[in-house]
This record gives C-alpha cells, sequence and structure tokens, in this order.
C-alpha cells in the first residue's frame, strides 16, 4: 500500500517582502491565494518572493539587469539551481514599484487593488515560463493573464 504522506504536495512559500521604506504589504493574503492558485494551474507550485519596492529601487534593477534606465512596474527574475542548497525549491522573485503601480492603475481602468493584482499575475506567468517580447508570446500571455484575472484590462481582446 502506498503511503499517503508521499502523495502530499511539498510545502511552498509565497513570501511578501518590503523595500527601503515601505512598511506593509497590502491585500497579501488575498494575493496569496491567487497566486498559488496561478502557480497550481499552470504546474510551477514552487517558492516566489514578492518583493514591493521604491520606483527608485526598481529603476536601478532595470538599468543593472536590462539595461533600461527607467522605473517599470513589475520585474520578474527565475531561479535557477546554481548547485546551492535551496535553490530548486524557489521558482523566482518578483519586484514591483508600488508608486508606478498607483500611477499606472488609472490607465488600465484599475483600482491600485487591481492594479497589483494584475502586475502580481504578469510576475507569476513570466516565472512560469511566458514572455512578451514577439507579438506572437505577447498575445499568448495576454490571453492567460485575461482568462485567469476574468478581465481584459488591455482593451484589445487579448
Amino acid at each position: 500500500m502506498a503511503d499517503p504522506a508521499s502523495s502530499k504536495k511539498k510545502f511552498y512559500s509565497i513570501e511578501f517582502l518590503c523595500e527601503g521604506d515601505i512598511e506593509s504589504f497590502p491585500y497579501k493574503d488575498k494575493f496569496e491565494k491567487m497566486a498559488r492558485k496561478l502557480l497550481a494551474e499552470e504546474g510551477k507550485e514552487r517558492s516566489v518572493n514578492i518583493v514591493l519596492c521604491t520606483d527608485e529601487f526598481v529603476r536601478n534593477m532595470n538599468r543593472d539587469y536590462r539595461g533600461l534606465d527607467k522605473v517599470t512596474d513589475v520585474l520578474s527574475f527565475e531561479w535557477h539551481d546554481d548547485g546551492f542548497p535551496g535553490a530548486e525549491e524557489m521558482l523566482g522573485e518578483i519586484y514591483i514599484a508600488r508608486d508606478q503601480v498607483k500611477r499606472q492603475a488609472p490607465e488600465y481602468g484599475n483600482t491600485f487593488y487591481a492594479e497589483m493584482k494584475r502586475v502580481i499575475v504578469h510576475g507569476l506567468l513570466h516565472l512560469s515560463g511566458y514572455d512578451h517580447i514577439k507579438a506572437a508570446d505577447r498575445k499568448v500571455m495576454r490571453k492567460r493573464e485575461c482568462e485567469f484575472l476574468g478581465l481584459d484590462p488591455y482593451k484589445e481582446g487579448a
């Protein structure tokens, strides 16, 4: 008879962290449930850090890692098992520029909460292997984003 404990899913964490003078991560209980649901649907149930940051922090990361000296709403970094303990358990990290998200929410017809939800989903999809550099890939990623969110923030029919 199979050991019932062996069929249980491995525990993984979703950590909500804050950078700089940001004291708390809003709505983290709701976002954790949402993130776990998306990761399960994508078959990517591994640990993720989601970090709420200042615009300056994200701008510096965007410049240093992508060569783009400007603030962006969300950056995702996949972790790779480089032989250090625990790396195989970690899917990646997502960095969110809080004030950029606040500024752009009206552009997408969103509240701050809805825009945070959108960028977290966007970041998790990147960690799940989606991309939007090429038009065909962008269409696939946006379609999945819209399906999961239950709306089309891009107003383009995905």
